[in-house]
């Protein structure tokens, strides 16, 4: 197994041809299955007057009506989601309540093995994780472990160091480990919290940083490598929408999508036109062969680009996305621009004397100027100076103007789980 390139040869080198012919048998019996198993989409579907046999190729995908979040989509019954018997479901997972309520997910057995063997383990595999890495997962997520118990890693359980960030610190040293996978936003935090019991990250054995859950900026995974030697590999995906990931792999170029378990569209967040390659927009995802709760034309809320198709080094022939830069929800319209929290992390990681904690206050649908919250460090003296450096820094990136409020280390709170950076007073 070591001596590997590839998870799924067959598969992640398949000709364009061939994944097409793949996606158009696979979208047939998805269709096929959602109408007849699911009260859900049979009178969705029954609704726009489209039947399974008029989805014979690709192109007739378009042809669906767009599916919403699960989280916000809370007066449809779950039981009118779910295709097969009781008896038949072997796991519940959940969505994380980013935007709403927690929304149960279940999972057959063949829906589990496709989670894991062809989700969770061909993404952590593409990044370039192998069975003698000695992994860490701080993000709690059990499935994840899963993911890197497939592919014969040694594992630091969950619950070792009790979810106490110095014992976990402690099992990072003293376990030897190779691979910590933690959320973007909380890995700055445990860094600098080793640095604080004298531990040099740079004389651990990590080789590699997995960064999943959220999306982070491209100046702070530049920082984090400079700083340690460590490259820092991103994998998307959501529970709801498993097995259909993507994963970074060598080439460091976007991430690879596993385009034979679903398709993946991008559309105009508020005209739902589709866009073309490069263009960036809301994700949809049509996830194929999931059994217990198939989700077609599903609107994941989340932001990105399908990049220009070219052949990648590494060897895969399957299309890569962006990186994600946040959610729709997200997005703020200043000034007649519309911008993101991720937009502003960028400016805020290249400036030495700030803090990673900021938030953005959102006081109206739009706004003339951008109002910003941003912690400094203790050293800084000179904070008008700081405030005008700041302020003149994001007109410079992004052309609009802004009111930055300083204020002391400490002040925001520090990131429990997945980063908020917006303060809604609308």
């Amino acid at each position: 197994m070591n001596g590997r390139k590839f998870w799924n040869h067959e598969i992640e080198t398949i000709s364009p041809e061939r994944l097409k012919e793949l996606q158009k048998n696979r979208l047939q019996e998805t269709v096929e299955w959602a109408y007849t198993k699911t009260n859900f989409y049979r009178n969705l579907f029954d609704q726009a007057g489209i039947k399974p046999e008029d989805i014979s190729d690709l192109e007739d995908l378009t042809q669906l009506p767009f599916t919403t979040d699960i989280e916000e989509a809370t007066d449809i019954p779950l039981k009118d989601r779910i295709a097969v018997n009781d008896e038949e479901i072997k796991m519940w997972h959940s969505t994380s309540g980013t935007v709403g309520a927690v929304v149960p997910i279940p999972f057959t057995q063949k829906d589990m093995e496709a989670f894991i063997e062809e989700g969770e383990a061909r993404g952590r595999w593409t990044m370039g994780i192998r069975p003698w890495d000695v992994v860490q997962v701080l993000t709690k997520f059990d499935c994840c472990l899963l993911g890197y118990k497939r592919l014969r890693t040694s594992l630091i359980l969950l619950s070792a160091g009790r979810y106490n960030i110095d014992h976990q610190i402690s099992m990072t040293k003293n376990a030897g480990v190779t691979v910590i996978e933690h959320m973007p936003s909380l890995l700055l935090q445990y860094f600098g919290r080793m640095e604080e019991l004298g531990i040099n990250v740079k004389n651990t054995k990590l080789r590699i940083i997995s960064g999943v859950g959220e999306g982070w900026a491209e100046s702070y995974k530049k920082k984090i490598e400079d700083k340690y030697g460590i490259p820092f590999m991103t994998l998307y995906g959501a529970v709801e929408i498993a097995p259909f990931f993507a994963a970074e792999c060598e080439e460091r170029q976007g991430m690879h999508i596993n385009a034979d378990m679903g398709i993946l569209e991008v559309i105009d967040p508020e005209t739902g036109k589709p866009l073309s390659d490069g263009e960036e927009g809301e994700l949809v995802v049509t996830v194929f062969q999931r059994e217990a709760m198939p989700l077609i034309r599903y609107r994941v809320g989340d932001v990105g680009s399908i990049l220009p198709y070219k052949p990648c080094s590494c060897g895969r022939t399957m299309p890569k996305i962006s990186y994600v830069k946040g959610r729709v929800s997200q997005i703020i319209n200043i000034g007649g621009k519309r911008i993101l929290p991720i937009d502003i992390e960028e400016i805020i990681a290249t400036i030495d004397e700030l803090e990673s904690e900021f938030r953005l206050i959102w006081e109206k649908p739009e706004m003339d100027r951008l109002k910003l919250k941003v912690e400094y460090k203790p050293k800084v003296k000179n904070l008008k100076n700081l405030k005008d450096k700041i302020e003149e820094a994001i007109y410079k990136n992004l052309k609009i103007n802004s009111e930055v409020n300083l204020v002391p280390k400490g002040t925001l709170g520090r990131v429990l789980f997945k980063a908020q950076r917006i303060e809604k007073l609308y």
